[in-house]
């Protein structure tokens, strides 16, 4: 071989390793790329569904506390109607009342079975079955059209378990939906 195709080979050589790495570099620097834009969209997602799941818990203690208020307010004016017939008098405007708490309860109940899960829903349609029976029994009584089982204190007994298990117990599977602490525990009860 001559000198010219000596150095033209190795010339060629020279330029052909010389792309050939700079082939290399741009791979390697795409896979870098993609690399961290897999990363950046696994991110992405992971921030999504945390914000997710953060709205969805923000939903569900509106409504819960929405649900509690009212579901309370319902039981207070049952127990203001109750008081109301053993007094004999003011059953007019606790009746009224007993309409209206009635209503706010059946609005936050049907919210509440909208984004509510299972657990939450089971324990929601206890206590408005209750309420409402309870309800059945004191408007049967208001208007003297009352059913042989129906009595004050058969209302009484209804109502005193409701303050005292059926209320609570749907608080707690309110918490347990929002990971929140037992409150009665943490207070020794």
């Amino acid at each position: 071989m001559d000198g010219t195709v000596e150095s033209l080979l190795v010339t060629g050589i020279a330029v052909l390793g010389t792309l050939i790495s700079a082939v290399l570099t741009q791979r390697q620097a795409n896979r870098s790329l993609t690399q961290e834009l897999d990363r950046l969209d696994q991110w992405r997602t992971a921030d999504r569904a945390e914000q997710t799941r953060h709205d969805t818990a923000l939903v569900h203690r509106v409504v819960y506390t929405a649900l509690n208020t009212a579901a309370r307010r319902y039981l207070a004016a049952l127990t203001d109607q109750l008081h109301a017939l053993g007094l004999g008098t003011g059953v007019e405007a606790t009746t009224t009342e007993l309409h209206e708490a009635r209503a706010a309860h059946a609005d936050s109940y049907a919210e509440l079975q909208l984004v509510a899960p299972e657990a939450v829903l089971a324990a929601a349609r206890t206590v408005n079955h209750r309420l409402n029976h309870t309800y059945g029994i004191l408007m049967r009584l208001t208007n003297g059209t009352e059913r042989p089982n129906d009595s004050p204190d058969v209302a009484q007994a209804a109502i005193t378990d409701l303050w005292s298990a059926g209320l609570p117990e749907l608080r707690e599977s309110m918490r347990l939906d929002l990971d929140l602490p037992d409150t009665r525990r943490l207070r020794g009860r």
